[in-house]
């Protein structure tokens, strides 16, 4: 069984353009990792900009390894692999192939560990929600070794609808602009989860999602930038 190709949904035409994509994810997300640090040494007493920024690294690190592993499994021609088989065997193209299941298994970690994180973080009493939240992570991660992809965006899907439901009723009561700007961020990123979770019936949804996850982190750090200024301003007015 061939497993790279149950990983790449990239369509004909598309691949290269993804990973262009990817990569200007990874740095956007990076970027709003390291404007959450400079909150933290802003003000070191609040000690969620830490994790948020950890949060946001780690999802940094998962677009990396998903680049790592679309180039790996396309950085080889078929006939590279037919060389391996006749020198070593059929049996080296399942050790071959495991190298894209592994990666995505390692992007889908990170992934989930970021978004978890987030969620984590927007709580305030909900203690007992988040440890039935944690073992349903356990119970997801033990079920990727079997590499079922949707399963990954359907429960980044999940903590994402759940932290977008949050902010938007924080809004509904303080009526803050950053706050309607994250709930529509991560709202925008909750649609492009929901579209990846189709994407082995139809590849050009993988396009669709690709495009509407950028533009909800781009919004994110749009928001996030807003956020540090009116702190800075803040810090200076004192």
């Amino acid at each position: 069984m061939v497993y790279w190709l149950e990983f790449v949904y990239s369509p004909p035409g598309f691949y290269g353009k993804d990973i262009a994509i990817d990569i200007v994810s990874a740095i956007v997300v990076l970027l709003i990792g390291i404007f959450s640090f400079r909150n933290f040494f802003l003000n070191k007493k609040n000690k969620k900009h830490l994790f948020l920024g950890a949060a946001f690294v780690l999802l940094g690190l998962s677009f990396v390894v998903k680049i790592l592993t679309n180039v790996l499994s396309r950085a080889e021609e078929w006939s590279s692999k037919q060389l391996l088989i006749s020198m070593f065997g059929r049996d080296i193209l399942t050790s071959y192939t495991m190298i894209p299941a592994a990666g995505f298994l390692v992007y889908a970690l990170l992934t989930l560990f970021g978004f978890y994180i987030i969620y984590a973080l927007s709580s305030k009493d909900e203690l007992s929600m988040n440890y039935l939240i944690i073992a349903y992570f356990i119970l997801i991660s033990t079920y990727f070794t079997r590499f079922t992809y949707f399963i990954l965006y359907l429960t980044a899907f999940i903590f994402l609808l759940a932290l977008s439901r949050r902010y938007f009723l924080e809004y509904k009561k303080n009526s803050y602009k950053n706050t309607f700007f994250l709930c529509m961020s991560f709202s925008i990123i909750t649609l492009s989860q929901f579209a990846f979770i189709f994407t082995s019936t139809n590849h050009m949804l993988y396009v669709l999602a690709e495009f509407i996850q950028l533009i909800g982190y781009l919004f994110l750090l749009y928001t996030f930038v807003m956020v540090l200024r009116n702190a800075t301003n803040a810090t200076k007015t004192k």
